[in-house]
């Protein structure tokens, strides 16, 4: 076994460690295949496997959280952009009611509430695509 692989020491990231330090550190070769329960020469044998999974856990990756569509539409609502959008268009639609009266004065601000929309679908449409693809 080759043992010059280096690793950050998670306490101090500034200092690298190798392998070889690390094994020494938790006792050699020995100390740890016993602590696996395992043979350094035969591995691991068949029927301890469930044991295994029970005294160790399963060896797999908690599968990643899937945002649904609607955490992907709340998350667009977050980017300013949309708010600042959201607000010129409320904002639009008052001083147009003002100034031309119902239902002439929402035309513009309904405009960029569309748009809005649009952007919005659009984005997390795509977001969710790419996070089904993810999984």
């Amino acid at each position: 076994m080759i043992l010059d692989n280096h690793h950050k020491d998670p306490n101090n990231a500034d200092m690298i460690l190798s392998s070889k330090m690390i094994i020494e550190d938790f006792g050699g070769f020995e100390t740890i295949a016993r602590e696996l329960k395992c043979d350094l020469k035969k591995g691991i044998e068949v029927h301890t496997i469930k044991d295994r999974i029970n005294d160790f856990g399963p060896n797999a990756f908690q599968p990643p959280h899937i945002k649904s569509i609607w955490e992907l539409v709340k998350e667009n609502f977050d980017d300013t952009i949309n708010q600042i959008l959201f607000v010129a268009a409320v904002v639009s639609i008052v001083i147009g009611i003002i100034q031309h009266g119902f239902p002439d004065g929402m035309l513009e601000g309904t405009s960029i509430l569309i748009a809005l929309l649009i952007i919005i679908v659009v984005n997390s449409g795509n977001n969710y695509v790419s996070e089904r693809r993810l999984a």
